[in-house]
């Protein structure tokens, strides 16, 4: 071997000398260290608690109600561990109507050690609860996609919401949230627990919910934006009628399915059973496969009637005779 291939050879050898003694010390004299992991979220248990006490929470000073957490940890499992290994429980199943002190249950992995927390507890308020009835819909978390999921043999259609009583008035529906990555073209059965949204579409906290999931088949729908025409029968007899719906309506369904539909009709509206002014829920004749999307339930036709002047009937009656 040559003189510059032997201070090759001694150079690597050095270096895998100086790693190895760099290994033993770390990991023998010093095999821990303490890592920092941000925005852990806390856990509320007994909320269900409170419920059948008639309590519900109504604020809590965290408002993001996540800490940071340091953990001691083996140097060797620095790359194994992530947030969701750890988990921070605040248990209000004692708590009563007011301020509450609570403290945090912080826990990591095996052969691991909380060394320090950003928060060891919380002020949590609870008031008397209340309670209110939505139906449950199913919809996709993300929104502005132009899907939406076709929904069938849903094993409960009606939720039970509980939560404190200055809060339970913000729930405007409740929801089986989904990925679009959870359903595709044909029908899968699907499990999915039950959120509160209010009416700018965001999560409420702390509510309880009966059921608190629901099971169901879904399959992947487009939305589709169509004119609505009210299908009416106009009697001749001594009332005029004026009617007022809106004028068009979102529909789902397969894309083939929704594809050639251009317009939906309303089921016929008999004017001649309608004498006074009034209001009802429109019914639809629906092809195959088309289903109302979500928030279309529950559109209103409102017809004003008025009674004929005399003159109104006599001209009537002289336009008949004049045919």
């Amino acid at each position: 071997m040559s003189e510059s291939g032997r201070n090759v050879f001694n150079i690597i050898i050095a270096i895998l000398v100086s790693i190895a003694a760099w290994t033993y010390v770390v990991y023998n004299n010093d095999p821990n260290t303490e890592v920092t992991y941000k925005d852990i979220p806390i856990v509320f248990e007994g909320e269900t608690a409170l419920a059948n006490m008639g309590l519900g929470i109504s604020q809590v000073s965290d408002g993001d109600e996540k800490i940071d957490v340091v953990l001691r940890q083996p140097r060797v499992r620095t790359n194994d561990i992530s947030a969701d290994n750890i988990r921070v429980v605040a248990d209000v199943s004692s708590a009563v109507e007011g301020e509450n002190g609570i403290s945090l249950i912080i826990s990591g992995p095996e052969n691991t050690q909380v060394i320090d927390a950003s928060k060891r507890s919380i002020s949590v308020d609870v008031e008397e609860s209340d309670s209110v009835e939505r139906d449950i819909i199913v919809e996709y978390a993300n929104t502005g996609l132009g899907n939406e999921p076709v929904v069938s043999k849903m094993t409960s259609t009606v939720a039970t919401v509980i939560g404190a009583a200055s809060e339970i008035e913000r729930v405007d529906k409740v929801a089986a949230l989904l990925t679009l990555e959870e359903t595709g073209e044909t029908p899968k059965n699907i499990t999915a627990s039950l959120t509160a949204i209010d009416s700018d579409g965001d999560p409420i906290k702390h509510m309880v919910i009966y059921p608190s999931e629901v099971n169901f088949n879904a399959y992947t729908g487009m939305t589709k934006e169509v004119p609505l025409m009210v299908d009416v029968e106009k009697p001749d007899d001594d009332y005029n009628r004026t009617w007022s719906a809106p004028s068009t309506i979102v529909i789902k369904g397969s894309a083939e399915a929704i594809s050639d539909v251009d317009r939906i009709y309303t089921t016929k509206i008999d004017l001649g059973l309608i004498t006074e002014n009034t209001e009802f829920e429109l019914e639809y004749d629906m092809p195959e496969g088309v289903y109302l999307a979500n928030g279309q339930e529950g559109k209103m036709v409102r017809i004003r009637v008025t009674k004929k002047k005399a003159e109104e009937i006599d001209d009537e009656e002289t336009d008949t005779a004049s045919n």
